[in-house]
């Protein structure tokens, strides 16, 4: 009797419960090929994006056996130089292949030179190159950190110890200027930071700014970059900043030896300033303005260096793409890097020519591997009054030599 309780026609329960089971399971699988089967099912799904036929490493493979001209207009390097570039990045372990990743050396530098050479932003590169923003931007970091380190070999100084050609066949320079390794100054590279911290980068022009100093040598070489100040601190300032840091690096000249700097500096020892104001009787006066004009000629160099770098590279220009401070300081080291590599290996290069053609002319008008051990830094006041009156001698001995008197 109890067990009529769970009869109904004809069935028991849980037969009932089986049936059920069964059409439910028949009905998702009837779904699941319904969603399945292409024929069926007409839900329009994401396609990918970087669907290009021509990826990033045969775009690099295109350039390198196109024209000669096409790699030079988009990466700044001939098809040798770049492949040169690769090479001692890899050689010399700045750059180090993952066996887990699909971007070579080869297409990570061009996409990090175009990115320099031309300012293009992350997503002009992920389409051209066939990758996500995500994934360009890692391989830029990582070039850059690769030119850093790179920097080590080509931004420091060579023959100091020599009287560069440049002075002595110059009769304009030599031999008042005979000492003289380069010029040094500080250059404007535009800059992007947060909110909080803008008034610090700006400059006096109103601009956001990082305020760069580098000295050269008479061949357009950097020999010393020294990155990371904002825009509204002064030259000096960073000058003697740098001197003072124990790290810093500065390659100070050998004794007797100095950079041309302009009168935004200190007149010392290691540092060759200009005369602030003519002084004195009307040959004094007469002898510091030759002595400036000339002054003016020879450290010009520094100008043309700066002119040459950002012409090459107008990510410099600015205005600056929001990247890290970190970053943006590794693009200007990047940058002179590159510079020096040029100035090395393509001494014929266009943008040194022009420049080299210019400065020549300006250099006529009367307006190595040996280690030398450098000048201990000379900020006392006995040293800055020799220092002083080393350069009204020189100024002296100018004079007469024009005059005659």
């Amino acid at each position: 009797m109890d067990n009529e309780l769970h009869v109904q026609s004809g069935q028991l329960d849980d037969e009932t419960d089986d049936l059920d089971i069964d059409n439910i399971l028949m009905a998702v699988i009837v779904m699941g090929l319904i969603f399945f089967d292409p024929r069926l099912n007409h839900v329009s799904r994401r396609r990918k994006i970087r669907d290009s036929a021509l990826s990033g490493r045969d775009y690099v493979l295109e350039v390198l056996n196109g024209h000669p001209d096409r790699i030079i207009e988009n990466m700044r390097l001939s098809v040798p130089l770049f492949l040169h570039l690769c090479d001692i990045l890899v050689d010399r372990g700045y750059w180090h292949a993952y066996p887990s990743q699909r971007v070579g050396v080869h297409e990570s530098v061009a996409l990090t030179l175009i990115c320099l050479s031309h300012d293009e932003r992350n997503w002009v590169l992920a389409e051209r190159f066939q990758h996500s923003t995500e994934t360009i931007d890692r391989h830029v970091r990582r070039v850059l950190r690769a030119l850093v380190r790179l920097s080590r070999d080509f931004v420091r100084p060579r023959n100091v110890g020599e009287t560069h050609p440049r002075i002595l066949n110059n009769g304009l320079f030599y031999p008042w200027f005979k000492d003289c390794v380069g010029a040094l100054d500080g250059t404007h590279i535009s800059a992007w930071c947060r909110t909080e911290i803008s008034e610090r980068y700006r400059n006096r022009h109103g601009g956001l700014s990082q305020n760069v100093l580098a000295a050269c040598d008479h061949d357009m070489r950097f020999v010393y970059v020294r990155v990371g100040w904002e825009g509204s601190a002064h030259d000096a300032r960073i000058l003697q900043e740098t001197l003072h840091h124990p790290n810093s690096g500065f390659p100070m000249p050998p004794l007797g030896k100095y950079y041309m700097v302009d009168a935004a500096y200190t007149n010392m020892p290691g540092f060759m300033a200009p005369f602030r104001a003519a002084r004195g009787t009307q040959h004094e006066r007469a002898a510091k303005a030759l002595f400036n004009r000339r002054h003016a000629s020879v450290r010009n160099i520094i100008e043309r260096s700066f002119g040459v770098l950002k012409k090459r590279f107008p990510i410099l220009k600015g205005p600056m793409q929001n990247y890290l401070i970190a970053t943006q300081n590794n693009i200007v080291l990047a940058c002179c890097t590159l510079h020096n590599f040029m100035r090395d290996y393509a001494p014929n290069d266009e943008y040194f020519d022009e420049e080299a053609a210019l400065g020549a002319q300006l250099d006529l008008q009367d307006g190595g591997n040996e280690i030398h051990e450098a000048q201990p830094i000379d900020m006392s006041q006995q040293g800055i009054q020799n220092w002083n009156e080393n350069r009204r001698a020189i100024a002296v001995h100018m004079y007469v030599n024009r005059h005659g008197a």
